[in-house]
């Protein structure tokens, strides 16, 4: 007897794969640049933020020298495979931070590596987040 064909369950299973994996690898990047950003009053770490189909405008509100803490604005809706997503910081001294050598991330990075340590991880980072999900489907 021939097995029973498949097709719509396994296309299912690939979907929310892809949806898991896409999730994983959006919140891990964020949380990375979050954590490896300079800190002085945490506003530049706190800017980091996910949206869809275009990058957001928004920025964490301004804060007092020396106030540190750090909060991550996670994306309160569903993270699906089916369209553009965006990972952004709208501060005006957030290009500075990420590539003037005169910034130190946090996370042990050198002088103005830790943003391109990142962005030069992200194709490693995506496929052990994709794969993590694809090798569940049976």
């Amino acid at each position: 007897m021939a097995p029973r064909f498949r097709g719509p369950e396994i296309v299912k299973q690939i979907d929310d794969a892809l949806d898991k994996g896409l999730a994983r690898f959006l919140t891990n990047t964020q949380s990375k640049l979050s954590a490896s950003s300079p800190v002085d009053t945490g506003r530049l770490a706190s800017s980091w933020i996910i949206s869809k189909g275009q990058p957001s405008k928004a920025k964490a509100a301004e804060r007092r020298p020396g106030t540190s803490r750090v909060s991550v604005e996670k994306y309160s809706g569903p993270i699906t495979a089916d369209g553009d997503w965006w990972i952004t910081n709208n501060l005006p001294y957030a290009r500075r931070a990420a590539f003037n050598p005169g910034y130190i991330g946090r996370r042990g990075a050198g002088k103005g590596d830790w943003f391109t340590a990142i962005v030069t991880s992200m194709p490693k980072d995506a496929e052990r987040a994709f794969d993590f999900f694809l090798r569940k489907i049976r």
